[in-house]
């Protein structure tokens, strides 16, 4: 029997239809529906407006949104240096605000499915190792995640964490495409 069903969220559309399957599955059988969020700190600027609800977000972040790779830049020009093609790693508090927008749509389409159970965790870390810790610390019997996230280049060169998951968890792993 399926008591507990922990579903990873990063916002892409991977993970929304990993979230639509877990979210069924849990309400069919009852079960608790553990959603997570693993931090975006290494996300692209790009990534973070396509996942932000800007009327959301204080004016402040807003704006940050908008301007802080431009404004790291040229901070990086003025003290005579050059970064050529980096990722700028985004302010944490605006990572924090978007996870918590990314949470609040997911805790949504569980309610709407029929959850009764959810509990929340957004931490910072490692995909897969906060996904099996959280795992084995929710005691869940199934693992929901998309098989694809929001850095598929990156998952392409060091192994995607769906992949790394499924080979190391004690519970049954469902991958969705």
């Amino acid at each position: 029997m399926i008591k507990s069903i922990l579903v990873a969220t990063d916002g892409s559309d991977h993970a929304k239809k990993a979230l639509t399957l877990a979210s069924d599955m849990a309400a069919k059988y009852g079960a608790r529906l553990v959603l997570v969020h693993i931090l975006l700190v290494n996300a692209r600027s790009e990534t973070l407006r396509s996942l932000a609800t800007r009327s959301g977000l204080p004016k402040r972040l807003r704006e940050l949104l908008g301007t802080y790779e431009a404004d790291f830049q040229m901070e990086v020009a003025a003290a005579g240096g050059a970064i050529g093609f980096i990722t700028v790693p985004p302010p944490r508090d605006l990572v924090a605000a978007i996870g918590q927008q990314v949470m609040e749509r997911a805790e949504k389409i569980a309610a709407k499915a029929g959850v009764k159970k959810i509990s929340s965790v957004t931490v910072e870390g490692d995909p897969a190792e906060v996904i099996l810790e959280l795992a084995a610390k929710h005691k869940a019997d199934m693992i929901v995640m998309g098989s694809r996230g929001l850095s598929n280049f990156k998952g392409i060169l060091l192994g995607s964490t769906s992949h790394k998951v499924s080979s190391q968890a004690e519970c049954t792993c469902v991958t969705v495409k």
